[in-house]
């Protein structure tokens, strides 16, 4: 039997905590800790190798932002994909934890099949680079030329 990472959930409602880490276990993440705040979170982190990292973006004291500047800012840490999860994202949320590096939104409550396809998504892209430098302004406009230069 091959051993199954350790997945990250950080979110600081603790029964929202609960609930992602049993619908994890359910779809087949056996190994899934929950944290309620960045702080502890980024603390685990150095701790212990993770294959996926899942936060709330509102948060106390360090939201899912700072917390994802921080992992990125890591070399030891800056290739552990990260999914941010909201009731609702605006588009400027999603240009700066673009700017950031997050790999995947999610909303919550979350639909299993999405939920599913962004965890498959993020867990087999290829690793980042040091050496190619966070965008200072979001290619959100060059990828989606409709919406415009924000």
């Amino acid at each position: 039997m091959t051993e199954t990472p350790p997945i990250l959930i950080i979110d600081d409602q603790e029964k929202l905590l609960r609930l992602i880490v049993m619908l994890m276990n359910r779809i087949g993440f056996p190994d899934v800790e929950g944290v309620t705040d960045g702080v502890v979170a980024l603390e685990r982190l150095r701790e212990r190798k993770y294959a996926l990292v899942i936060s709330d973006l509102d948060m106390e004291p360090m939201d899912g932002i700072s917390l994802l500047r921080e992992i990125r800012a890591d070399d030891a840490l800056m290739n552990t994909p990260f999914i941010l999860t909201e009731t609702s994202f605006n588009f400027e949320d999603i240009n700066v934890a673009h700017q950031a590096g997050a790999d995947a939104f999610i909303l919550k409550p979350f639909d299993m099949a999405v939920l599913k396809t962004k965890l498959k998504q993020v867990l087999n892209r290829k690793p980042r680079k040091r050496e190619a430098p966070m965008a200072s302004e979001s290619t959100l406009s060059v990828d989606f030329p409709m919406l415009g230069k924000y």
